[in-house]
């Protein structure tokens, strides 16, 4: 007892606050909008091909998407296909879409959600920037983990969240011995002592890399030493910690840590007493200086067990982002920075308090054993009245686990300047897709396409930033799994993401509206059908005046081909397949006519397979919809509710 509290003294009060998350653990996760990476690059297997690429995702290797890009090398390679980055506008309104494995929000597990980003920094750049990883030729699928060397690892080939020096830091410092560890230390024997290193943890005892993430903060949160994650939301089912989050989160609260004597390195103390007697020079790195995290309760994610699917309302788990006022991080003379999600799944066990819960009861005192029985700890048998033992599955480094997804590079930019008919003070909501080639079967657990947000509710004036991308990457699949090509790499093959937008009179339709009929986009000045941007949604800026380059599928079966290959061919723009790349940008559109504007893709909406389908409510407009717009009654009525009841959505 008394060599326990000699040992407890010696932790410093920095610390102190870690056994209020000590126990916390994270669960099955996989974010589908923006597009969830879970490792992924440019791969185009079933499965991904390194989990160990860029962080410890510990979710099942099918999921994630595949890099957004057309099929190319890099820069300097003959046939390089540039495809641009997404980018959301500082202020604007990005809906968060993913799904959780087990139960949140209801009785059988606690959880939380975080939600956090990365910006580019200067100390980043410094090793060769924020980055997925590029491919060097076709053929490469730049999947390899990032080299522990510190020049090799500035190579553009290999993708880069954390950097080199962040984990040689969280290698040199020692783990803190005051987390709950369960029985692990006999289970792994010689792992997870006094002096071990923090990237061994009870998850990840064996201390493995990925990427260049530390694993200790990977797997607790708030973690007690920089970041730089920067909190966005925690969704919890205990609200009464949310003050807690809020206070001790790194956008409001400075953090401290043990660096040599030059400062150049990290040194192994986690406190400032024991940083000082070993002669390490104790540093403090300011807050971020940014709001709070939102924090709410995960009711309103609330999900059932072993099921990767839609909430107790019919939709995805999803968070409606603010995209951050990043201004003072942009350099100067440039208009956008790089930026990542990071989306983290908190689900916790009842089996022991997780705020309470401690090193004091680690190893043989553990009140949760690997494969604990029904008789007791350490052999004493119990009478627990069934007439032979039960045998339980437990795996304790599995009730403390960390899942998490991340989303590939992504710019924030600064808005647009009031100029040419722009209104800055006008919200921006952004509408994307989501999703992937295949059928439901095959893209699991990923999803088929859908816009997203399905159903978006604004206020005429508002502009909506109309953007999607996908990947060039993605397994096979003939025209009865998915539509359209162009083919891979001049095979057979259909791999490649397209969709497009053109307006339908309403949801039960397939077949789109005339051009002059759409009464969706309309010019701010006039109120009639914006033709130009219209056909841009419709056909994404194919050369369509080129009738070498641009064929119906008519004139392709006349040519000789059979269905499929007519289908494939890359000339054939009525299923989009003359578009380059797989990213599409129409710019910020201004919705000024009132109604219920329905819309589809007419590549990928396949009625039995699947539907791309969405929905805009404009609200008090400038223009009247146009009186030749079929709306039904009943369509009407739900119109009506959307514009009440689902702001939910912004």
């Amino acid at each position: 007892k008394k060599k326990k509290k000699k040992k407890i003294m010696k932790i410093a009060i920095a610390l102190a606050l870690l056994l209020v998350v000590i126990g916390t653990v994270y669960a099955d996760v996989y974010m589908h909008n923006p597009r969830g990476s879970n490792d992924r690059n440019c791969e185009t297997n079933v499965n991904r091909n390194n989990g160990n690429r860029l962080f410890d995702s510990q979710n099942n290797a099918k999921g994630g998407y595949a890099c957004p890009r057309a099929v190319s090398g890099n820069a300097q390679t003959a046939d390089y296909i540039q495809t641009p980055t997404m980018f959301y506008y500082i202020g604007s309104l990005l809906t968060v879409e993913w799904t959780q494995q087990h139960s949140c929000g209801i009785h059988n597990a606690l959880c939380e959600i975080v939600l956090q980003y990365m910006c580019e920094s200067d100390v980043e750049k410094a090793n060769g920037g924020l980055r997925d990883g590029e491919p060097e030729t076709k053929d490469d699928s730049a999947t390899d983990r990032i080299p522990l060397d510190e020049d090799q690892s500035k190579l553009p080939r290999y993708g880069m969240h954390e950097t080199y020096q962040y984990y040689k830091d969280c290698q040199t410092r020692l783990r803190n011995t005051r987390l709950f560890v369960a029985d692990r230390q006999i289970e792994n024997k010689g792992r997870l002592k006094s002096n071990s290193p923090a990237i061994q943890t009870r998850q990840n005892p064996n201390g493995n890399r990925n990427g260049f993430e530390c694993p200790e903060e990977r797997d607790y949160y708030p973690y007690w030493h920089p970041t730089p994650w920067r909190d966005i939301a925690v969704i919890t089912n205990d609200k009464s910690r949310c003050e807690y989050y809020k206070a001790e989160s790194q956008n409001v609260k400075a953090r401290g840590q043990c660096l040599n004597t030059e400062r150049t390195k990290g040194y192994k103390f986690n406190t400032k007493k024991t940083c000082e007697d070993g002669g390490g020079v104790w540093d403090i790195v300011p807050a971020f200086g940014i709001a709070p995290p939102e924090c709410m309760e995960a009711s309103m994610i609330a999900t059932r067990d072993n099921h990767l699917g839609s909430t107790h309302n019919g939709e995805m788990s999803r968070y409606n982002w603010t995209l951050p006022d990043v201004s003072s991080l942009i350099p100067e003379g440039e208009e956008n920075i790089k930026c990542v999600l990071r989306l983290r799944y908190n689900m916790s066990s009842s089996d022991y308090s997780p705020w309470k819960t401690d090193d004091e009861v680690n190893r043989n005192l553990s009140p949760l054993m690997q494969d604990e029985p029904m008789y007791g700890k350490e052999g004493e048998e119990k009478d627990f009245g069934y007439g032979f033992r039960l045998d339980n599955a437990i795996n304790t480094n599995q009730v403390g686990r960390t899942f998490q997804d991340r989303s590939y590079v992504f710019l924030i930019q600064k808005r647009p300047e009031a100029k040419d008919g722009y209104d800055p003070n006008e919200k921006i909501f952004n509408l994307n897709v989501r999703g992937k080639r295949g059928n439901i079967v095959q893209t699991f657990p990923s999803v088929e396409y859908d816009f997203v947000p399905n159903i978006l509710t604004v206020e005429g004036g508002s502009y909506v930033h109309i953007q999607w991308t996908g990947s060039d990457y993605n397994p096979n699949r003939q025209p009865n799994d998915a539509e359209g090509g162009p083919p891979y790499k001049g095979t057979s093959q259909t791999r490649a993401d397209r969709s497009n937008l053109v307006q339908a009179d309403f949801n039960g339709r397939n077949v789109g509206k005339k051009m002059e009929d759409v009464t969706m986009f309309v010019d701010p000045n006039t109120g009639k059908p914006d033709t130009k941007l219209i056909q841009k949604l419709a056909l994404l800026d194919q050369p369509i005046t080129d009738s070498e380059k641009c064929k119906t599928y008519d004139e392709l079966r006349a040519e000789g081909k059979s269905q499929n290959e007519a289908e494939r061919d890359e000339r054939n723009c009525g299923k989009l397949n003359a578009a380059k790349t797989p990213y599409f940008n129409a710019g910020l559109v201004r919705m000024t006519a009132s109604g219920a504007h329905r819309y589809y893709s007419s590549r990928n909406n396949n009625f039995s397979n699947r539907s791309q389908k969405g929905l805009i409510v404009v609200q008090n407009g400038w223009y009247a919809a146009s009186t030749t717009t079929r709306v039904t009654i009943s369509a009407l009525v739900m119109a009506t509710f959307l514009a009440f009841i689902l702001p939910i959505m912004y």
